[in-house]
C-alpha cells in the first residue's frame, strides 16, 4: 500500500507539499498540485483519514439534521447537499429527529462529539436557542431562520402564502380554510402572513375559525380535516401550508364524498412528487428543493475554506404549479 512518502518521491516534492495539496491548506503552483494529484492517482494512494483527523481535528465530514426524511421535501434537499459535499470530498452524517426536540438535542451533541467540520441544520422550531452556544464549527440553517448569527437558505414563504391564497380567491371568491403547521415556526407564520395579505387585498377579514394548526404529516392532515368537517364552518377552498397536510386533507374529503375541485378547491405547498401523481393532481406552491440543498452546502463550504466569510442569507423564490385541484 502506497504511503505519503511514496507520493512525494514520485511527484518530486516534500511530504509536506503532498499534505498541503490533499488538505487544500496552502496555495501552490498549479503545476506542483497537478504532479501531486497525478502521483496520487498512479499509486492509488488513499490517505489515512482517521490519523489525519486526529492530527488536524478535521474529519472531512459534515452533519445534517432534518425533521423527517419521510417527507420528500427534505429528501430532495439532502440530495443537493450530498452532491456538493461529494464534489468537496466530504462525507455526510444524516440525523432524523421526527420533529422531536429531545432527539434534535441528542443528535446535535453526537455530531459535535464526532468533530464534524460543519453542520446543515433544519430545526424542529421547538428549541429556538439550541445553536446559541456553538462557536467552533460552521453552521448553515435551512428552511427555518434562527436569527442572524448563522447563514441561512430559505424560500420567500410570505410570497408563497400570498400567491396560493390569491389564486384560490381568483378561482372562487369565498372563505379560505387554512391548514398549517405550528405557527411558532417562522416558516408557517410567514405563509400565514402571505395568506392574510391576500385576504386583505380581496377585502376579506381574518377569521380565526378558519385557521387551524396541525401536525405536519399526512395523518395530521387527515385528522384535522375530519374534525373540521364535523363542525359547521363555511369555506369554499383550502390552503394547506404543506403538501403532506394537503394530501391528508385530500383523502379525508374524498372519503366524505366531497368533490375536488367541484365542491372544494385545494392547494398545497412544496410540490413533492406525489402532488402530480394523484388524480386530480394537486395544485401547489413549488419550492426549489434541490437548489436549497446545493445553495446551503455551497454556503457551508465557503465558510469552511474561508474563515472570514460573512454570514449570508439566501432567499429563493417559490412558484405556483397549477394542476386540477384548484
Amino acid at each position: 500500500m502506497a504511503t505519503i512518502k511514496d507520493v512525494a518521491k514520485l511527484a518530486g516534492v516534500a511530504t509536506s507539499t503532498v499534505s498541503y495539496v490533499l488538505n487544500n491548506s496552502k496555495s501552490l503552483k498549479k503545476e506542483t498540485q497537478q504532479r501531486v494529484l497525478d502521483a496520487v492517482e498512479t499509486l492509488e494512494y488513499k490517505p489515512n483519514l482517521i490519523a489525519r483527523s486526529l492530527k488536524t481535528r478535521k474529519t472531512s465530514t459534515i452533519g445534517i439534521i432534518v425533521p423527517d426524511i419521510a417527507n420528500a421535501f427534505f429528501t430532495e434537499i439532502i440530495r443537493g447537499i450530498e452532491d456538493i459535499s461529494e464534489q468537496n470530498n466530504h462525507n455526510v452524517i444524516l440525523c432524523n429527529t421526527y420533529e422531536n426536540p429531545e432527539k434534535e438535542e441528542k443528535y446535535l451533541i453526537t455530531l459535535l462529539s464526532r468533530d464534524i467540520d460543519g453542520l446543515i441544520f433544519v430545526g424542529t422550531g421547538k428549541n429556538p436557542r439550541i445553536l446559541s452556544n456553538i462557536k467552533d464549527i460552521s453552521i448553515v440553517v435551512v428552511d427555518r431562520r434562527l436569527g442572524n448569527a448563522f447563514s441561512s437558505v430559505v424560500v420567500n414563504n410570505e410570497k408563497g402564502g400570498y400567491i396560493a391564497a390569491s389564486h384560490l380567491l381568483e378561482r372562487k371568491h369565498e372563505e379560505i380554510l387554512l391548514l398549517t403547521g405550528p405557527l411558532s415556526i417562522n416558516t408557517y407564520f410567514e405563509r400565514l402572513t402571505g395568506y392574510l395579505r391576500a385576504l386583505q387585498k380581496a377585502g376579506m377579514n381574518r377569521n380565526e375559525m378558519l385557521i387551524h394548526e396541525c401536525e405536519v404529516s399526512y395523518d395530521g392532515g387527515q385528522r384535522i380535516m375530519q374534525e373540521i368537517l364535523m363542525q359547521e364552518i363555511d369555506f369554499g377552498s383550502i390552503f394547506a401550508t404543506n403538501d403532506l397536510i394537503a394530501l391528508g386533507a385530500y383523502n379525508t374529503l374524498l372519503q366524505n364524498n366531497v368533490r375536488i375541485p367541484d365542491d372544494i378547491l385545494l392547494i398545497g405547498f412544496d410540490d413533492i412528487p406525489t402532488a402530480h401523481i394523484i388524480t386530480p393532481g394537486l395544485t401547489t406552491v413549488k419550492q426549489p428543493t434541490y437548489q436549497i440543498g446545493t445553495k446551503a452546502s455551497t454556503l457551508l463550504f465557503n465558510q469552511l475554506y474561508n474563515k472570514d466569510q460573512q454570514v449570508e442569507h439566501i432567499i429563493l423564490e417559490p412558484e405556483l404549479v397549477i394542476r386540477q385541484t384548484a
